[in-house]
């Protein structure tokens, strides 16, 4: 019985991988995938184990662990073979007097498993046993070739143009494509009217017609016109670059010809299928009507789509991406913990995807265009579907004007707009959620860490400034105060000492905020951005301990198969957890990894949209002031900073997670602590403040005292 089970598990595993192997995905790719010269996690292994990492079942040169591994390997071998040998004789005995030759709770599977774990035991010529080859080539070959075909994956998917997460697309977009579609259903719906009062004699107005190409669209029959859609015209062919170099457009002008013929092209077929499934339904009672929004939303994300590839195309070489996607296919999947900060900004979308939305006219149906009652019938349809249409966009979604469902109901923020007239809270609002370290302004999906380590680098540069200005008054004060002018001026007025004296009654509040200032500022502009660094070090960490870990209990493993005997069969089960766990950690981590990064981006776009309505919730009936706005800033940032700490834990945490459900217990966090040594780091910076200077309390020296002056 328990046999049949572990066919009928052989069997569910294969029809599993036949989609994985249908995908080219086999050993090889694996294999070629983990054999790269540059690839850092696997010179870090051969720098560890030696050329027995490249060829397990070859001599190679000697190291210092592989030395100690074959000792020990000899130890455990004897000590195996005398455990053996004890096992066997009593086995035999004891079958013998029973008179059968396996006793209860063994199977044929008994003799052949104690003879596979003896065997696995033995020192190979590089002093390695099976078992601990085994173990390494888990980890060099199938964890580390399946984590770098991941990262291929990604980077080739961010160098083809998808962004991390899916943006919504821009309302110009969007009210675009919604033209576009409203053209071509007044077009199918007058022709399919003017084909129905003509049926039996000689038509006498024109049909409506679609002229025009490469990005320019007319629709009309010569009378009347159903639209027009087209893209402008580049002013110039070039374009300044950061750098100051001039950078030709023509790509990006051929990309949005070519995308509006695409969504030409779409528009007008979904538009001819639901005038025909509107008859349908109001002739037959059958058929299916799409929903024409769901169509519209597509057609406009797949517009800014070609249009964002054209645009990233233009400096891709030089630029971040290029040297991403060139790092990562050396270096392997061990270096992508190093560019999180390119991955959430890749082909994020710019003002200028919004500026190339086509331009579009209306209908104008004053010629001929027979009674036009179709047409009436089918934008009311139109229109009463998309008030109640189920898509669902994108978070962070602005609303454009001619959207129905928007336009049929009330926005939520309105209910707070009486209580958002206080300067300080359209201030404190503005500084938190602003589009700050983001390219886009209508998408609002500004990554929190992204956000905060520029808000960090301005808090840090104003307080610089800030200081530098105080010095400098001071300074100039106390220099005045013993000059010439101060001498005079003490027998009349003295503005020069009146200031130093004022610059220095101010100097224990200005050294108390100036530091607490310094501690946000280093927090968020150097702490939150290297998060994701610590813990896919803390990740790339424990990698390293399991893998020496699985090698140097490897022939414990082994061990564990020698004489088993009922319930001591299940000690081996554990071995086998953590051969897959040396398998799936490196994958598991680059998953973590992209897990992370889109939950930060999903949770910071929350925290934007509703931090404004919280602010406005908390103080409708109160006075904010400067010591609030730092208040709920300071709140702000805590929640971004807690936020990102806790999610970009699972680099390091996922695996154990995952492993866990096969019974495993997952590996001890050698270096978990490390992120929370570094915050506490950070933290320290601002413990000075409870020490600023001039806050202790001085002797008044005019008043006798009982000191004799010797020290």
């Amino acid at each position: 019985m328990k046999l049949l089970k572990k066919i009928q598990a052989a069997a569910l595993l294969c029809a599993a991988s036949c989609p994985t192997l249908a995908a080219g995905v086999d050993y090889q790719t694996i294999s070629d995938a983990a054999q790269k010269s540059g690839d850092l996690s696997r010179q870090a292994l051969v720098m560890i184990f030696g050329d027995v990492v490249l060829t397990p079942f070859q001599p190679g040169q000697p190291t210092l662990i592989g030395s100690l591994f074959a000792l020990l390997n000899g130890v455990l071998c004897s000590v195996a073979l005398a455990w053996f040998l004890i096992v066997t004789l009593k086995t035999l005995f004891k079958g013998g007097q029973d008179g059968k030759v396996f006793s209860a709770g063994r199977s044929m599977l008994h003799p052949v498993m104690s003879f596979a774990g003896f065997i696995t035991l033995i020192p190979t010529a590089s002093g390695w046993s099976l078992s601990q080859l085994t173990m390494l080539w888990a980890a060099s070959t199938m964890g580390i070739g399946g984590a770098n075909l991941l990262t291929d994956k990604a980077a080739d998917m961010i160098s083809s143009g998808m962004s991390l997460v899916v943006q919504p697309a821009a309302p110009p977009t969007r009210s675009a494509a919604r033209a576009v579609f409203e053209m071509n259903l007044c077009k199918y719906a007058t022709n399919r009217e003017l084909t129905g009062l003509y049926q039996d004699g000689q038509a006498r107005t024109a049909l409506m017609q679609t002229t025009g190409s490469n990005g320019n669209y007319s629709t009309g029959n010569g009378s009347a016109i159903c639209g027009t859609a087209r893209i402008p015209e580049p002013a110039k062919g070039v374009m300044e670059s950061m750098f100051g170099s001039s950078v030709n457009t023509d790509s990006v002008t051929d990309a949005e010809r070519t995308a509006l013929d695409t969504m030409q092209s779409t528009l007008d077929a979904a538009a001819q299928a639901y005038v025909d499934a509107y008859l349908s339904r109001r002739d037959h009672d059958t058929g299916t009507m799409t929903d024409a929004e769901t169509t519209i939303q597509r057609a406009a994300a797949a517009y800014e789509t070609t249009v964002n590839n054209a645009l990233n195309k233009l400096n891709y070489k030089d630029g971040l991406q290029g040297q991403l996607t060139s790092q990562l296919k050396t270096y392997g999947w061990i270096s992508l913990g190093a560019w999180y900060n390119t991955f959430a900004t890749a082909n994020s979308k710019t003002n200028s995807v919004a500026n190339a939305a086509p331009v579009t006219s209306g209908a104008s149906l004053h010629g001929e265009t027979g009674t036009g009652d179709l047409y009436q019938q089918v934008i009311t349809a139109y229109h009463s579907q998309t008030q109640n249409s189920p898509y669902t966009p994108p978070l962070g979604t602005q609303s454009a004007k001619d959207d129905s469902s928007a336009a049929s109901k009330t926005d939520p923020k309105a209910i707070f707009v009486g209580f958002l007239q206080s300067p300080v809270q359209r201030l404190t609002n503005f500084l938190a959620t602003s589009g700050k370290g983001n390219n886009s302004d209508f998408s609002n999906q500004v990554n929190p860490l992204i956000k905060m380590q520029t808000v960090g680098d301005y808090t840090l540069g104003a307080t610089e400034i800030a200081l530098t200005a105080y010095i400098g008054a001071y300074g100039i004060a106390a220099a005045a105060d013993h000059s010439l002018l101060g001498k005079i001026g003490e027998f009349t007025q003295n503005p020069a000492g009146t200031a130093k004296d004022i610059l220095g009654m101010l100097s224990p509040p200005f050294y108390f905020l100036m530091l607490l200032l310094f501690a946000i500022g280093f927090s968020l502009a150097v702490f939150l951005p290297a998060i994701p660094f610590l813990y896919w070090m803390v990740g790339a960490f424990n990698w390293i301990v399991s893998v020496m870990v699985g090698c140097a209990a490897g022939p414990m493993w082994s061990a564990t198969h020698l004489g088993a005997e009922e319930d001591k069969g299940s000690r081996s089960a554990y071995g086998y957890i953590f051969l897959i766990d040396m398998m799936l950690r490196p994958s598991l981590m680059v998953l973590g990894f992209f897990f992370a990064s889109i939950a930060v981006m999903a949770g910071g776009t929350l925290l934007n949209l509703l931090f404004g309505t919280a602010i406005a919730n908390a103080n409708a009936d109160s006075i904010m002031g400067i010591v609030k706005l730092v208040g709920w800033l300071m709140m702000y940032a805590r929640i971004a900073t807690f936020g990102v700490s806790r999610v970009f834990g699972l680099q390091a945490t996922l695996a154990d997670y995952v492993i866990t459900f096969l019974g495993g217990a997952g590996m001890a966090g050698v270096m978990g602590g490390m992120v929370d040594d570094v915050k506490g780091m950070f933290a320290a910076a601002g413990s000075g403040s409870r020490q600023t200077p001039g806050l202790k309390s001085m002797p008044n020296r005019q008043a006798p005292t009982s000191e004799d002056g010797i020290k």
